[in-house]
Formats: C-alpha cells, structure tokens, sequence
C-alpha cells in the first residue's frame, strides 16, 4: 500500500523513519519509538497501531515491525495483550532519578529516602584512627585482586550472619553499593529478553537497570498486604521466568514485611521453578525482631544484597553479596568486569567499624531516632491508612479516592512539599493504588518534618 495513502488516516503514531541504511530498519523504527514515548510525543498506556497498519504505513514487512515492538518490548516500553493490542508501558516515564534534587531549594524533602546521618561522626573518627595505621593506609592503596581482601570478606560474613545468611567468605563479594550490586548480578546471571517477576510496585532502581540491560520486569500483584501467589504460579506455568527479585523487609515503597510462611511459599515456588532469587536486604537491619530470608531457605538459588549505605554512611557504596556456587564463577566475572574491584579504603573503613561494634552502635542510634520521627507522623496521619513499622525509613500513605499519586505529589510541590506518588514504583502496566511514599528520614531537622507533615495533612483535609 502506498504510503501517501494514509495522509487523512488517523493513526496514533507515524513515525518519520529515514531509511537510509546506517543502522538495520528493525533498530531505527525500535530508536524512533523509545524516542518518541520518552519526549511524550505518545504517552503511557496509549495504544499503538496494529503492527500490520504499521508496517503498511511505512512500507515495510510485518517481521521488521514485530521485531522493533519486541525490542521495545524487552526494555520496558511497550507491552501487548491478546486480543486489545499494544500499548506504551503506564511506567514508562516513571523512571526518573529518585536522588534528583533539582527545583527542590525550597521544599520539604519527603520524597527521595535518604539515611539518618548523624552518626557520619564515627566514621569521621575511624578515618582518623585509620589514618595513623600506616602499615594499613599503604596496603589499602594497592589492588586487592578481583575477589577483594580476605579481612573484609570476613567482615561480611559477620555482617551478613546479622540477617540471618549463614555462610563462608569464598560466597561474598564486595561491590559498589546496592544499585551496583543489581547491575552485577543482572548483567552476570541473565541475558537480554530474559524476565524477571517482582512485586508490582518496587523500587526503581531494578526497573532502570532491567530497562537499560533489555530485562522484562513482570508485575505479581498484592492481595491485602501479601504477594499473589497463586499469579506468581501461574506466571511461571504459562510464561518464560528466570528471576524474581524481592525486599521481604521493609518492602520498598510499601514498606510491608512478607510473614514467614509466606517466605517458605515463595522459597517452595523458586526451587520448584529453578528461578534465580535476587533478595535485597537494604532495610533488614531496622528489623524490630530477626526474620529468617528467603536466601536462607534456598541458598543454592538466591542471591542476597545487603548495602551498607542506609544503615552506615551513604558516603560508604559497599554492598555484601552472598552468591550461590553454582552462581559464584560468574559472578566474580561480571563484578571486575564492571567493577574491577569495590574501593578498599571504604571497605576497610566499614570492616573496622563492624569488628570494633560500632557499626551495631551506629544502627541502634538511627533506628532510636527514626522512632521519634515515626511519631510525630503518626500524629498527623493516624486517620488515613498509613503502613510501616515504628522505626520504618519511610512510609506508605494511602490517598482518599479523589487523589492519584501523581495528583498529590503534584499538588504537595506546589505548596512546599516533595512526596513521591505510586506512579514512580509500578511495573508495566499494573494496577496501583492512590499511595505516596513519605520518607520520614529525609528532612533535615524534626522542626522541618513536623512542617511538611502538618502541610500534607492540611491537604488531604482540605480535599482541594
């Protein structure tokens, strides 16, 4: 069909493609969309045109078409459905920086979750007693070698012992933070189009690097306060699932802790599927009382994160990782591959201050204020469904039906206040409840705190 054919036709999307040989056409057509949805020339859950119309349009065969939408589709951005069509991603622009504190002079940060920092004075000293072992300051500024040093390996089997991961330190590795330690195991245990399920609102950070790294995320939905589990069984009977990566402390939005049988459910459903488990322990160390992993219930399968950022220093990007030996060859490939090594001045900052005890010290001291400042928000919001526990980093605030996320945090900017709505964790195109996330560890002081909650409960009460 000749292309001027479809001048009066209306089509939600007409792509302008060269067609000039420099890249293969299934890549220009796929650049031209992701393209076009990031600038907003089409927007989330907008419907596409059938491949074959599309192909028509623009002259070429149906199979450049359906390998340009797959493509798209394995990053993220487009998702099709039997029967209605193909669609762009309700998430894709939800995937911002969450760490952007650009236009934010002055308000109220309750959006991005930073750490508590008042304990940033120990490891100003352990630097300062470091710096006078000068035996010690020398060897750190050498290459440890790929596997990183023995000491600090040891260091985190003691810390990872903390959360329940009984192990030996030839299963640890040293990387550069939690988002670092995602981008490592991904990049080293799964393979461009693979999937991975996950809950279906989750912290952005493993929706950027899948997106980036050609991984489908695939949402499993909530039923009360508790995955599905019954879907996630059904996702891996009728689909093609390699991983499922989860928080089952202190979930990241939600904040919800996943009960020990289900913990033993999920572990059963993983070792019958022979999926990979990615578990990320960023916020086990507020647990109020130990929880068993679910990397302690199928070792051989799961991969265990703990960052030290949140619960030591953000200034220190080290992560212990427990790896699986079937898992361990590759691993270590991946990690110096990208890394080369974690940076041993900071990795031996933090083994000091594990075997001196001062890191339990550091942990107890933020837990005690997050319990002041978990108080005063429970002031304000004790008449609305707010979820997290007493010592939680942030909260999950559902919004009374006239709201969307995006709706509220839109309107709490404009009066100061910078929250994060729903919008900015969901998977494709999962349902997602009217929530914001409120991190009542960011604001510098408990007077700025007490402001920014006071002013989002005048706006929910106002109803404006």
């Amino acid at each position: 069909m000749p292309v001027n054919s479809f001048e009066n036709y209306p089509m939600t999307w007409k792509p302008n493609i060269l067609k000039n040989g420099a890249v293969p056409l299934h890549i220009e057509i796929a650049e031209k969309l992701e393209h076009d949805i990031r600038d907003g020339v089409i927007q989330p859950n907008e419907k596409l045109p059938p491949q074959r119309e599309l192909a028509d349009y623009l002259d070429v065969n149906l199979s450049t078409i359906a390998k340009a939408f797959k493509l798209c589709a394995a990053k993220g951005l487009i998702s099709g459905e039997t029967g209605r069509g193909t669609y762009v991603s309700s998430d894709v622009l939800s995937n911002l920086p969450m760490l952007d504190e650009t236009g934010l002079e002055h308000c109220i940060n309750l959006g991005a979750s930073h750490p508590i920092y008042g304990q940033n004075h120990y490891v100003s000293d352990m630097l300062k007693l470091l710096l006078k072992r000068t035996n010690t300051i020398a060897n750190i500024y050498e290459y440890s070698g790929i596997t990183s040093r023995k000491s600090h390996k040891q260091s985190g089997v003691r810390w990872l012992r903390r959360f329940g991961i009984e192990t030996e330190e030839d299963r640890i590795l040293l990387t550069c933070g939690l988002q670092n330690a995602l981008a490592v195991t991904l990049a080293s245990l799964f393979q461009y189009g693979d999937k991975i399920a996950t809950n279906s609102v989750i912290y952005p950070g493993i929706k950027n690097i899948a997106n980036n790294l050609g991984i489908q995320l695939l949402s499993i939905p909530y039923i009360d306060q508790s995955m599905d589990l019954n879907s996630l069984v059904q996702i891996c009977k009728h689909d093609t699932i390699k991983g499922i990566y989860l928080i089952p402390d202190h979930h990241n939005p939600t904040t919800v802790y996943m009960e020990q049988r289900e913990r033993a459910a999920v572990a059963e459903i993983i070792r019958e599927n022979r999926l990979i488990c990615i578990e990320d322990g960023t916020y086990s160390f507020l647990n109020e009382e130990p929880h068993i992993p679910v990397t302690a219930l199928i070792p051989e399968r799961s991969v265990y994160i703990s960052s030290v950022s949140n619960a030591l220093s953000p200034g220190f990007r080290i992560a212990f990782v427990y790896m699986p030996p079937d898992f361990t060859e590759q691993m270590i490939t991946g990690n110096s591959n990208i890394n080369v090594m974690a940076p041993p001045l900071e990795a031996e900052v933090v083994s000091q201050l594990i075997e001196s005890g001062t890191a339990e010290k550091m942990m107890k001291e933020k837990k005690e204020e997050l319990l002041v400042r978990n108080k005063i928000v429970d002031a304000h919001f004790h008449r609305y469904h707010l979820y997290g526990s007493a010592c939680a980093q942030f909260r999950w605030l559902l919004l009374p039906r006239k709201w969307t996320g995006k709706k509220f945090e839109q309107a709490a900017k404009e009066r100061g206040v910078q929250v994060f709505g729903s919008e900015r964790f969901v998977v494709g195109k999962a349902a997602v409840s009217a929530a914001v996330r409120l991190a009542v560890s960011t604001p510098k002081s408990l007077e700025h705190l007490e402001q920014g909650a006071c002013i989002l409960a005048g706006l929910l009460k106002s109803g404006v």
